[in-house]
């Protein structure tokens, strides 16, 4: 069974799950150490939730309408010198 997972592409074999990267490095995880890394993982799920949370963008999106702004402007501040 194969899944992609971000840019990995993740393969389940009977030996263990292999992970492996574009650039052609590849994890071949046994079924213990599989297991081990699903534990890891919900272990520290709510610490992952958190650290995605406190880096998301806190900066508030403005929108500069050209045309409205456009009639405020000088006729002169876009002429070429001459």
């Amino acid at each position: 069974m194969d899944a992609i997972i971000g840019k990995y592409r993740v393969s389940m074999e009977r030996t263990g799950l292999i992970l492996t990267h574009p650039a052609g490095i590849s994890f071949d995880l046994t079924l213990d150490e599989a297991v081990e890394l699903m534990e890891f993982i919900r272990v520290y799920q709510d610490a992952i939730a958190t650290m995605l949370h406190d880096t998301a963008p806190r900066i508030e999106r403005i929108v500069i309408h050209e045309q409205a702004n456009a009639s405020k402007r000088e006729s002169s501040e876009h002429k070429l010198p001459e």
